[in-house]
Order: C-alpha cells, then structure tokens, then sequence
C-alpha cells in the first residue's frame, strides 16, 4: 500500500490517506461518501499506487463514463469513487460499485471504514495530544469549530521545530521513521543538541524507554526493538506464546497502535524497507524468537519477523501431508506477494513448492474420484483426458510445474524442513499412483476397441484434414515440435489465445510412438500407409 502521501501533509490528513489506502489495498474498489465536504481537497489530489481515483462532479452518467472501461474485468478494480453527498441522496446510482467493493463514510460499520472528521481526528492526534486533549478537540469538531485544515495545524503544533528542521516533517511517525530507517540525519540531531527532545517526542508518542543521554545508534536499536516486539504482541493478541508474556512493550491502546503503524509503514515503504529487514533480524536473532514455539492460528495475519513465516511454512507443510485442501492452497498462493516472500527469494520459492504440491494432491484427488466412473470407451476416454474445464491432462500440468520448482529450488539456502522432503514425495507417489490408474483405464480399453478407433482423429490423417484444406487459401505454416505433450500444448495455447484464433485437437498416435514413426505419420499421403523399416545399427525408421 502506498498513499499519495508527503511530508507537508498534516497528521489528520495523512492519518486519513491511510485509511482510505488500507480500503484499497483489502478491497480493491472503495466508494468514499463524504456528506459534508470535509475531504474535497484531500480526493483531488488523491493518490494510491496502482489505483485510479475519480471525483463526482455532479454528474453520475459522467462518472459511469469516466470508470466504465475499468469494470470489464472478471475481478473489481483498484478503484476510489470520491462522492461529496449522501449515500442516500444519490438513488441507488453506485448500488453496482458498493457490491463490488466497500463503501466509507461518516458512521460506516466496522470502524476502520468510518470516516467521521472527529473521529479520525482523535484517533490521528490521541498518540500525541493525549487521550483527554484529543476528545476535547473531537467534541469542538463535531460542533464544526474545527476544519480539517484546523486540525491538522493542530497536530504540528506539539511537535518541536527543531526536529521538523531535521526530518523534514512534524509528525511524530515520520520522525520516528525516518530516524529507525537511516543514521543520516544523526549529525543534524547531534549538532543541533536535540536527541533529548527526539527521546521525548519518541517517548510520548510510542511509550519508548529511551535515556535522553544515550548515544544515537543505541537509541535506534532501542525504538527498533521496542517498535518490532510490540507489533508481533499487538499482532498475536491472545496466540501470544507464554515465553514471551514478559516482554516490555506499549501498554497504552493509543501507543501501542501507534507502534504498530509505524511498524508497518516501515514495511510496506519500499525506499526504507531493507533497513527494515536487517532491524527485524536483529531483533529476532537477539530476541532467540526462532527457537519460540508459535501457535498457528494467527501468525498468517503477522508479518514482523521471518520465523513466523518460516513458522506458517512449517504449519502448511505438515497440513498438507495429513491432505490437501484448497483452503492451504489459497494460503500457499497467497503468501508468495507478502512481504517476507518478496524480499526474501527463497520464502516465496518456499511457498511456490508448496502450492505445486497442493495442486498435485488436489488434482490426483479429483481424477481418482472422476476414475471410479470413467467413460468405458477410448474416445470417452481421451475427451475426458483432453477436454472440458478440468480435463484429467491438469494431472500432468501439475505435476510439471512440481517438478519444475523442486528442480530449481535452493536446497542449501531454504532453511528446509523435515517434512519438506517427505511433502514431495508424497506428491510424486500420489501422482504416479493416479497416473497409473488413469493409465491402465485407456489401455484397458484399447485392447478391447474395434479398429480404427470411431470418433477420434488418428495421426496419419493430420496432414490431409488439417493441413491440406488450407494450403490453397494462403500462406499456410506447418510446424512440427517434438515430444511436446498435450497437456504442454495446451498451456501454450491458453497464453496465445488472446491474439490469436486456435484449436486444439487430440490425436491418436501411431505405433510405436518413437519419433521417427511420429514424424513420418504427419507427411502428407501419410494416410495411405506409414511402413516401419529397418536402417542398421539395431535401429528402424519409418516411411510413409
């Protein structure tokens, strides 16, 4: 998540884009209703990574235009309609975005989509006015004496301007940032003697133990550590491993919230995100948090330290051997965009065999499961095998992506597990154990079949009913391509399908299935007869 945030901006506004931001981020597509035009000024100038932010200015067939090409997809968009009315003055018009997405506004159910002006304003300015002082301000803009503007002069005015000279802003979560992501601004603070008034500011805001007189490295150290533990505690709530109850963190709501965004912010910025790796590292190595048992049920949602991930990996892998579920496989997929995974290779390579293995066991599942009523014919059989939405050629598919992870995954640098080894294996069992069955179905059938085999194409006719037909129309290219499988001809049709036209057809092939005889039977007058000859050396070819 990236907001059009900047360092001018005030905390309520920014505390606002965030908000917003974090909509999208879940959602994708958030209809924002803003009945008194407090953030008219704040959706103009709106901007989130990947996302397309449109304004209604009066007109909602104007605004169906705008955003009618970015419906066509099957998935909603990224997407923020900023409506400066109520949602229920406008008769239903954005009934069909609401449904594909969220809707914000003042009032909105759960609190994270509310965007009252008073209520975002004390949760914004409660870390650094104080839990009095912020419903103070709350009850004066909810009598309208305070704008958005307002308010946010009043979140700098506690800040020190010293330090606002140095980072570059008054907001306490960006100094805080900016001082845990790089020593460069160390110089500055020492000259301008203000790593007492940085230990305050740090200390109110984040409920920090830093001594004023302690040298700026271990200040950092410090707020690292603290900001780090109390994210993974805030995060783990009652899954909080009992070895670790003891760790000094925020205790207060407001501090402890705001540690937890300045955590994440740190994450998701990627111009600080490498500081962030090598500081949760730290933490972690010190902390001996790799040795932590953690309960499973909410470390999917904790993205502090790599041992959760590494955790969560150990937590699939074991799952996946007491059986498959598309529920793992969701998690599986999904891990490969988080944060550990994209900064760290061999975690997403991690997940990537693990989602190849779920697929395997998935998919053999649902083709012995189709096999206990298997067509009873060879043709039934090969249009059960090449065609429909699910053919039984996926079965393949699967398995040569598992095979094509395992081959490039890095042993040495995986940190494996135990059960890793034993996961695949189990895959490869599984998948031979179908494949075979699969296979003794067509070749019980085939023995039984009168031939030539009614309804199915065989080889030796390609040439003449595909490829003649055409050869008087035009150009025409006729490309042989040599043990490439069905179900990879399949693949490769599904990514050339959007520009070109295409039809695939499964074809019986000629015995013996060698090359030679293959490519002869494709010849033209190749129907008339392919004969099998000896060429010396033990070794035949074919004619046709």
């Amino acid at each position: 998540m990236s907001a059009g945030s900047n360092r001018a901006d005030g905390l309520v506004t920014h505390a606002l884009w965030q908000q917003v931001a974090k909509q999208v981020e879940d959602h994708g597509l958030v209809v924002w209703y803003d009945p008194e035009g407090h953030y008219a000024s704040v959706a103009s100038r709106l901007s989130i990574a990947k996302t397309t932010v449109v304004c209604y200015n009066g007109s909602f067939l104007q605004l169906r235009r705008e955003i009618g090409p970015l419906l066509n997809d099957l998935h909603p968009p990224r997407l923020v309609v900023y409506v400066p009315m109520e949602q229920a003055g406008t008769d239903h018009a954005l009934i069909e975005l609401e449904a594909a997405g969220v809707v914000v506004q003042p009032g909105q159910q759960p609190p994270n989509r509310n965007t009252r002006l008073s209520l975002v304003a004390r949760n914004a300015l409660r870390p650094l006015r104080g839990d009095a002082n912020a419903a103070e301000i709350e009850k004066q803009v909810e009598a309208g004496k305070l704008t958005l503007a307002d308010l946010d002069v009043i979140g700098e005015k506690k800040d020190s301007g010293v330090l606002s000279l140095i980072f570059g802003s008054g907001n306490p979560q960006e100094v805080a940032l900016g001082f845990l992501a790089s020593c460069h601004s160390d110089g500055e603070v020492e000259k301008k003697s203000a790593t007492g008034e940085l230990a305050d500011l740090l200390r109110s805001t984040l409920e920090v133990d830093l001594p004023g007189n302690a040298p700026l490295v271990e200040m950092r150290d410090r707020l690292a550590r603290h900001v780090l533990l109390t994210d993974l505690v805030a995060g783990l709530g009652e899954s909080l491993p009992a070895s670790l109850n003891s760790l000094k963190v925020a205790a207060s709501p407001a501090q402890r919230d705001a540690c937890v965004v300045l955590a994440r912010s740190w994450r998701l910025r990627r111009d600080v995100r490498d500081s962030y790796v090598t500081a949760a590292r730290k933490v972690q190595q010190e902390s001996s948090l790799g040795q932590v048992e953690f309960v499973t049920g909410t470390i999917a949602q904790v993205e502090t330290f790599p041992c959760l991930e590494r955790a969560l990996l150990r937590h699939v892998e074991e799952a996946l051997l007491q059986g498959a579920t598309t529920d793992l496989l969701d998690l599986a997929n999904s891990r490969q965009s988080q944060f550990w995974s994209e900064v760290t290779p061999t975690i997403q390579a991690h997940w990537a065999l693990l989602a190849a293995v779920a697929q395997v066991l998935l998919e053999a599942d649902r083709v012995a499961n189709s096999l206990k009523d298997a067509p009873k014919t060879v043709a039934g059989l090969v249009h059960a095998y090449a065609e429909g939405e699910s053919p039984c050629c996926l079965l393949d598919t699967h398995h040569r992506h598992l095979e094509s992870r395992r081959y490039n995954f890095d042993l040495d640098g995986a940190d494996l597990h135990p059960g890793l080894d034993k996961l695949i294996l189990t895959a490869e069992q599984r998948y031979t154990e179908v494949g075979s069955q699969l296979a003794k179905a067509f070749v019980t059938q085939f023995s039984k079949a009168k031939h030539p085999i009614a309804g199915l194409l065989r080889q030796v006719q390609v040439f003449e009913t595909q490829v003649k037909p055409h050869l008087g129309k035009g150009k025409t290219a006729y490309v042989w391509v040599d043990a490439l499988r069905f179900e990879m001809a399949r693949e490769l049709a599904d990514v050339l399908k959007s520009d070109f036209d295409l039809t695939l057809h499964p074809v019986l092939a000629t015995i013996p299935t060698i090359t030679e005889t293959g490519m002869a039977s494709l010849m033209p007058r190749a129907d008339q007869g392919v004969k099998v000859v000896p060429v010396g050396n033990c070794k035949l070819n074919s004619l046709s």
